[in-house]
């Protein structure tokens, strides 16, 4: 196909190719799918329990008087202005369409309250977690005052509820089986009046970051106006992992829009001042564009989605496709009136090559065990082979018209020679650097905690806590699960732990637990307890039953226990929607076994895990502590990745030139260049991780790019060619350092690292290959 004919199709086929991968391309920004590996049981119990629906759905907001307020406030502890403004409040709230319900934190919502009384006809099974130790509860001396207290409870603003209870369970057994429950509700974290909490629950899930932002939208819209009415008496505040999204997802959106602005700036202003050619920067600026569009689509049709991370580490793939063309760009230049097609097939076998080794950097990147970087490295393979590709058999045909200008970087040619008149002593130089470098290695200090790669969110985990505190609420990432083939297992195994939680929680070593029982009971405990129902409850009982109702006024008739207690809770019923809701993600169903969570208030580590040793399927689990250990599996297997990386990167070099030496000369500035980094680091005692080991072989893999250029010197003017390789150098550095605007920790870690990575072993070509490159070229070609 003719020059004309390539140029034609491919501006005619480009915005109908770029206008399909806009709307083919998912873009995701859940921070744990990018952190966070599925592999193993241990991370997929964890990926298991992010993702369950109903807890992370949830609001915890805050009304607060303000103080001015507070002084001429009137109410009493009980019914403070706090509390009546949050119960109206949670009222308006739940009226939005965008909520599934809302209630005040220290009030049960009617759904709960439905669902305890279905459970009355249960009383016999479900009244103890511990029926050995509670045979109180069938004291016929107690009997009387239990009378009494029913008769109170009657006549009590709750009398409707427990009018329903008691026409199934005259006793209250099924209540005495809730009583944490009401504990849990009628006790506030903080004892202050003047801050009421209530809690929310979207119908969105909390990762649909554009209904929640609407939705914390109309949050603090209601809040105004119900606000307005009181003289704005009142401040909100509100916390949850639908708060956590919305703003990680606006910092990456701030990030991808800010590192892909310089990044881009960046390149376009280094071309023109390197080429000076407006239309050779519109040709190439197509081919990146093409090449990003090929990578997005790829890693959509791989992973399903794109996390909106991998699109801003592929905004520096912007300075690494750049290179390709600009090769090409830098010989046509040199042989002004030839076809730019002779430039392209003169630096193909360098191109091509080259392209190969920073697509096996990207490829160990990926297999490195970091979930995240599976993505960037099918991204960025897509990406860098389609430039490659368009590089080969499309750049020429644009630029038929396009006025080039050969590259100059002012310094480049006196440090070329600097290098060759001082190789000598630079070399010895060089050769102590290398030793000292390799004594710095064991003082590398290793930073094994991912949470410090993600986000910074000190300030709001701060605010977060501050909101807890005001509520009987768990510790987020920290939880006891019971593990069973299957759930009879899994309930015989969580009642147990609950069991020693309690005693923790009468010590004062722990603040407060929700667990499963009552709402899921096993068969095991259910027969326990209405076998000592029925010992206890005999005839005489149930005489002196009917004597102490009678005595109080009440129907001994209508309030007589039953004489044939319901049948055996069943699952299906237990496990109805309602409930569900209320266990909120605390049954999580895998493949082969059921896991059941059991929510953890304030509590020490250690005595928590001491408390449960010996429970077969029971462990306490931390997020905290499960992210340091994937930190620690990364680590290893990056270093084993950067092995094998090297290996792969040298094999393809002798592959292409079939010499031991060459090969080895081709990649040893890059690989030099990243030793020096990380013994600098050593050094200066930088935490060093998985991370920063991964990017010095993403740095090595495109570094050893200029290696191959250098060596193979296709222009066979040395000068001309480290001219070129200067200006791709410059603009990858452009595109790496971009990153480091970035507030996510990661994308600064790859600028470091990428950065100083290539810039150092540029500098290092003409040093280490020296003379070698300028007779290599007629052997190589």
């Amino acid at each position: 196909m003719s020059y004309v004919w390539r140029r034609r199709c491919f501006l005619l086929l480009l915005p109908l190719f770029l206008m399909a991968a806009f709307l083919f391309t998912r873009v995701e920004t859940d921070l744990n799918a990018f952190f966070t590996a599925t592999s193993g049981k241990d991370a997929a119990l964890l990926a298991s329990f992010l993702q369950s629906g109903e807890l992370s759905r949830r609001y915890l907001i805050t009304v607060e008087e303000r103080p001015e307020a507070a002084a001429g406030n009137t109410g009493t502890p009980a019914q403070s202005g706090a509390e009546t403004f949050a119960h109206a409040y949670a009222q308006a709230l739940a009226a939005l369409p965008e909520v599934e319900r809302a209630w005040p934190a220290n009030r049960p919502p009617r759904e709960w309250i439905a669902a305890v009384q279905a459970y009355a006809p249960y009383y016999a099974r479900i009244y103890s977690l511990q029926p050995e130790a509670e045979q109180e509860l069938f004291d016929p001396a107690r009997l009387q005052a239990r009378a009494d207290g029913l008769k109170q409870a009657l006549l009590s603003p709750q009398g409707g509820f427990i009018r329903q209870v008691a026409k199934q369970d005259p006793l209250l057994l099924s209540l005495q089986g809730f009583r944490q429950l009401q504990d849990r509700l009628n006790t506030p974290a903080e004892n202050n009046a003047k801050v009421s909490g209530l809690i929310l629950q979207s119908r969105a899930p909390a990762l649909d970051t554009a209904a929640q932002a609407q939705l914390q939208t109309l949050i603090r819209q209601r809040f105004d106006e119900l606000n307005a009415t009181m003289n704005h008496a009142y401040r909100l505040d509100m916390t949850g992992v639908p708060v956590f999204s919305v703003i990680a997802h606006d910092q990456i959106n701030q990030d991808v829009m800010s590192v892909s602005t310089v990044s881009t700036v960046g390149v376009v202003l280094l071309f023109l001042l390197l080429f000076r050619s407006l239309s050779a920067l519109q040709s190439v600026m197509l081919i990146v564009l093409a090449s990003y569009g090929v990578g997005a689509v790829a890693t959509t049709l791989v992973f399903g989605v794109t996390h909106s991370l991998t699109l801003a580490l592929g905004s520096s793939l912007t300075g690494v496709c750049v290179d390709y063309p600009m090769h090409v760009l830098a010989h046509a230049s040199q042989r002004r009136g030839e076809n730019p097609g002779l430039a392209v097939r003169l630096v193909w076998p360098s191109l091509f090559i080259g392209a190969l080794t920073t697509v096996v950097g990207y490829c160990a990147l990926g297999l490195s065990g970091f979930p995240g970087f599976r993505q960037i490295a099918v991204f960025a393979s897509a990406n860098i082979l389609a430039t490659l590709a368009l590089t080969r058999w499309v750049l020429p045909a644009l630029l038929t018209r396009a006025a080039l200008h050969p590259p100059h970087i002012a310094g480049l040619d006196a440090w070329l020679g600097f290098c060759r008149r001082y190789r000598r002593a630079l070399l010895a130089l060089l050769m102590t650097g290398l030793f000292a470098s390799l004594a710095l290695l064991p003082q590398v200090r290793w930073l094994d905690n991912l949470e410090n790669m993600m986000m910074d969110m000190s300030a709001l985990k701060q605010r977060d806590q501050d909101i807890r505190s005001h509520f009987t609420g768990i510790e987020p990432g920290r939880f006891v699960v019971a593990q069973g083939k299957d759930l009879e297992t899994a309930l015989q195994q969580s009642e147990a732990a609950e069991l020693r939680l309690r005693k923790l929680k009468e010590s004062g070593a722990l603040g407060e637990f929700y667990g499963l029982y009552p709402w899921l009971v096993s068969a095991h405990l259910q027969q326990d307890n209405i076998d000592r129902y029925n010992r206890a409850v005999d005839s005489e009982f149930i005489a002196a039953w009917r004597a102490a109702l009678l005595h109080a006024g009440l129907s001994a008739d209508k309030l007589a226990p039953s004489a044939q207690p319901a049948a055996a809770l069943r699952p299906d019923f237990a496990l109805s929607p309602e409930v569900r809701q209320i266990l909120s993600g605390q049954i999580i169903e895998q493949p082969e076994s059921v896991a059941l969570v059991i929510w953890l208030g304030d509590h020490d580590t250690a005595v928590v895990s001491k408390a449960l040793e010996g429970l077969p399927g029971v462990r306490y689990f931390s997020h905290h502590d499960l992210l340091n250990d994937l930190a620690r599996d990364y680590r290893d297997h990056s270093l084993v990745m950067l092995g094998w990386g090297l290996l792969l990167i040298y094999l393809l070099l002798w592959l292409r030139y079939r010499q031991l030496k060459k090969a080895w000369f081709s990649m040893l500035p890059a690989t030099l260049a990243a030793l020096f980094i990380f013994a600098a680091w050593a050094a200066l005692g930088q935490e060093v991780s998985f991370l920063h080991v991964m990017c010095l072989l993403l740095a090595v893999s495109i570094c050893e790019d200029y290696g191959i250029f250098f060596l193979d010197n296709g222009g066979k003017d040395i000068n001309a060619t480290y001219q070129a390789i200067g200006a791709s150098m410059l603009t990858t550095a452009v595109s790496f350092a971009a990153l480091g605007l970035a507030e996510n920790a990661t994308l600064r870690i790859v600028s470091v690292a990428v950065t100083f990575g290539i810039v150092l072993g540029f500098l290092l070509c003409p040093l280490l290959i020296g003379a070698d490159a300028e007779t290599s070229t007629s052997k190589s070609e």
